[in-house]
């Protein structure tokens, strides 16, 4: 009982955590469990939504982008030359002051078992044996590998991700999971009268984002124009 109780707060967590992806392009949306619904704000510190071509940047520069754009089209579907687009959104970020810092872009981020999950699978044995996806010339491939992270809780199967896990993964920047109490089954109560026995796990923690513009860049995989 007291596995599956602490099982239940992780789904949880993955399906709090993979909303944030499924909802991207909001700064807030409807979350709906078992205690009814609740609308969640999810904007940034320049308050705006994780994926936008319109984050602020602190010099007073141009605008920031970080959905994936090749220079004509955003939110390309996955594959070789959307990944290279991804590249190329990267290596236009900067840091507070208007100086290049590229994210180096190792992990991909997708729907469990979608067909992105399939050619990312496909395309990353092509590149690190050296050739381009999808294509019969002698040239090697110009995108580095990445490691692949598929999701259960994602719903939409278009839509996909990649981030730099050294910028990424820390209190500075990225997506921020803050946990100040992991799952702790609570007190068990008996009813006096029937014997039943009650039983409940809490964790306390917080989700958000910070800085995510110069660490990950996505796709809805629609080729709409990105606000």
């Amino acid at each position: 009982m007291s596995k599956e109780l602490k099982a239940s707060i992780a789904r949880v967590k993955e399906r709090l955590c993979a909303e944030r992806l499924d909802n991207i392009t909001s700064t807030s949306y409807t979350h709906y469990g078992q205690g009814g619904q609740r609308v969640i704000t999810i904007t940034g510190g320049d308050g705006l939504q994780a994926l936008t071509s319109s984050h602020t940047r602190e010099d007073g520069g141009s605008n920031m982008n970080n959905g994936v754009y090749d220079g004509t089209t955003y939110n390309l579907p996955f594959d070789y030359s959307g990944v290279k687009a991804a590249y190329r959104t990267a290596g236009l970020m900067v840091d507070p002051r208007g100086n290049p810092r590229v994210p180096d872009l190792n992990v991909l981020v997708c729907k469990k078992n979608s067909s992105i999950h399939f050619k990312a699978k496909e395309t990353k044995k092509a590149i690190e044996s050296g050739r381009i996806p999808e294509s019969n010339d002698n040239d090697g491939a110009g995108v580095n590998s990445f490691d692949i992270v598929d999701l259960e809780y994602l719903q939409n199967s278009a839509q996909w991700y990649m981030f730099d896990s050294k910028k990424a993964l820390t209190d500075e920047e990225g997506f921020q999971f803050v946990e100040s109490q992991p799952a702790m089954l609570d007190p068990v109560n008996v009813v006096y009268k029937t014997k039943e026995i009650q039983t409940s796990v809490t964790s306390i923690f917080d989700l958000g984002f910070n800085d995510v513009t110069r660490s990950w860049v996505g796709s809805l995989g629609t080729k709409a124009v990105l606000a």
